[in-house]
């Protein structure tokens, strides 16, 4: 299976530690992958759409008309990124007027879609049962002394209409991945809740999300090791929050926030010294004493 690789704008440039782990873990699965030469963002699926939707759909179709000139299908491993082009692809399938009106200003810049072109979430592609079986036959070392807390996120599942590969309302694909490779998961009230990175201007709002949430995960009765999040806003948003909240309100807020990519890279054997899990506000040192205990 190989697939056109679409990066986005925020991992590369910002966390480049989680593209290290997707590569090293897409290598030990043996999962073919081009790089996509000149993408765009792609765009991000919140406030350019609200400005100007045919904008929006015109560029995410340009990175679909990319990949469908190289022959292939997209694997993202940004959440916001699967909205986005997934979405914009569905969209151009399902309304062909509309689908002739994009193609025709992509034209103009020499590309062309034809609406070939699908698209995948990395946990989409990894929680299918053969992907599973491999993982689950490649794992090194077992996750199991770690029980973990998901953060699905608004993007990866919603609007189900459009995503179609989870439940909206009871999720189970990350749990399952991580399960995969040995670790607990555990639910709790609050895990579909929104991170709040989108209420920037109001940031009180997302800041009280994220309190409310890592207060939770602190107070459960059994310790959780760790948040695991797919979206780049997510992750950025819980680890710099959650040290701010835990400043200004005297909170003993700890719990460190790790991406999919980097458990499974964990799991599958990757050294924790090339992983740079120190790179991040919340220092996972109680969980980096358990995997080398």
């Amino acid at each position: 299976m190989e697939l056109a690789l679409y990066l986005g704008c925020t991992i590369p440039l910002k966390m480049p530690h989680i593209e290290k782990a997707f590569r090293d873990v897409a290598s030990i699965l043996d999962l073919k992958l081009k790089e996509m030469v000149g993408v765009s963002c792609c765009p991000e699926p919140v406030s350019l759409q609200s400005l100007n939707i045919d904008t929006w759909v015109t560029l995410g179709a340009r990175n679909l008309a990319i990949a469908e000139r190289m022959g292939l299908d997209i694997l993202t491993i940004c959440s916001g990124c699967y909205e986005t082009l997934k979405t914009v692809s569905v969209l151009l399938e399902e309304d062909e007027k509309y689908l002739e009106k994009i193609d025709g200003i992509l034209k103009k810049i020499n590309y062309e879609y034809t609406g070939k072109t699908k698209v995948y979430s990395f946990v989409e592609l990894f929680s299918q049962q053969e992907w599973l079986d491999k993982i689950k036959n490649l794992i090194i070392k077992p996750l199991d002394n770690l029980t973990l807390a998901v953060h699905y996120g608004c993007h990866l599942i919603r609007p189900s209409k459009i995503m179609q590969f989870d439940h909206p309302e009871k999720p189970e694909k990350i749990d399952i991945i991580l399960e995969a490779l040995g670790a607990k998961t555990i639910d709790f009230p609050s895990k579909l809740e929104c991170c709040g990175f989108c209420a920037r201007l109001q940031d009180e709002i997302g800041e009280k999300l994220v309190e409310d949430k890592m207060t939770e995960l602190c107070e459960l009765e059994e310790k959780v090791d760790a948040l695991i999040t797919v979206c780049p806003a997510c992750t950025t948003q819980y680890d710099r929050k959650e040290k701010i909240i835990s400043r200004r309100t005297g909170k003993e807020l700890d719990v460190p926030v790790l991406y999919l990519t980097e458990v499974m890279a964990i799991a599958l054997g990757v050294d924790l010294q090339d992983l740079s899990l120190k790179n991040r506000s919340v220092k996972p040192y109680k969980l980096i004493d358990k995997l080398t205990s």
